[in-house]
């Protein structure tokens, strides 16, 4: 979503360090209300403040993190000797903390909630003040975790979200306005139509197609008018079959031109959601 959507904020709920006015909200099987401990627990959070220790070297900071993460002793060298590797910190492990670039110590904040392997990351705006090659390695980090980690992250940017995530759900002024999932969007679930007829004859009939969900018209209703056909965007169910779209225009007496099945991107999506979302909250 976009930059005051309530992203971050929706992450501090589920990292539990803020509280819900209302809802609930599951981390790992616990309750964010009610058992905090216990998803505090199962779940590593980088948030979007960057860390800050006047005195502490980076690794002497995560192994303060490891400490107040109750990591026991045998495994805790190994365990920062991990995520500093992971995270291609091992050359500023002996830095100090606040002597870091941007981009170091947002890699710092990475490694820390890798800390322990928890099942569950929350990470808010993770390649912020990343320089090209870094975003490229914390996406190859984050895809690297999806089997074994549930990642959820927060971005406005589409095209990271597109690189890294399989599902995306959109937020708007706090509202959940889409959940989509992003294979479907490149298996093209969309259908690109041509009929014979202009749209002013056909009004919201298309819409009452089996499987379509979604109806965009291509052109202005002037220009259709004017040639004496339509173009369509149609946004199927994933089960629906293109063949039985075009059986059923023939049989209202529609003449298919052309069909065709697109992708569509992440930015399509969002910029057909959001305005949508703009009127009904209008």
């Amino acid at each position: 979503g976009p930059n005051g959507a309530g992203k971050s904020t929706l992450l501090r709920m589920l990292a539990t360090f803020l509280a819900p006015s209302q809802g609930s909200a599951r981390v790992a099987g616990w309750d964010v209300r009610t058992q905090a401990r216990q998803v505090r627990q199962n779940l590593g959070y980088l948030p979007e403040p960057l860390p800050s220790d006047p005195v502490l070297r980076v690794g002497e900071y995560l192994e303060l993190r490891a400490r107040l993460k109750q990591i026991g002793r045998p495994r805790r060298a190994g365990e920062i000797d991990r995520v500093l590797g992971a995270c291609n910190l091992i050359p500023v492990r002996h830095r100090l903390l606040d002597q870091l670039s941007t981009g170091y110590r947002r890699r710092v904040g990475l490694a820390d909630a890798l800390l322990g392997s928890p099942p569950v990351l929350l990470l808010d705006e993770p390649t912020v003040g990343l320089d090209p090659v870094q975003v490229r390695q914390t996406r190859d980090l984050i895809r690297g975790l999806a089997g074994t980690t549930t990642v959820l992250l927060s971005t406005h940017l589409l095209n990271e979200a597109q690189q890294s995530c399989s599902r995306a759900l959109v937020l708007w002024q706090g509202q959940l306005v889409s959940d989509v999932q992003l294979p479907s969007l490149a298996d093209g679930t969309e259908l690109e139509l041509e009929l014979d007829t202009p749209a002013i004859e056909l009004g919201t009939q298309l819409r009452d197609l089996p499987g379509v969900t979604r109806v965009t018209l291509l052109d202005s209703p002037a220009v259709e008018t004017a040639l004496g056909t339509s173009r369509w965007r149609l946004t199927l169910h994933p089960d629906a079959a293109a063949a039985v779209i075009v059986a059923a225009c023939v049989s209202r007496g529609w003449g298919v031109r052309e069909l065709r099945r697109c992708a569509t991107t992440l930015e399509e999506h969002l910029l057909r959601v959001l305005p949508q979302s703009l009127q009904e909250g209008a």
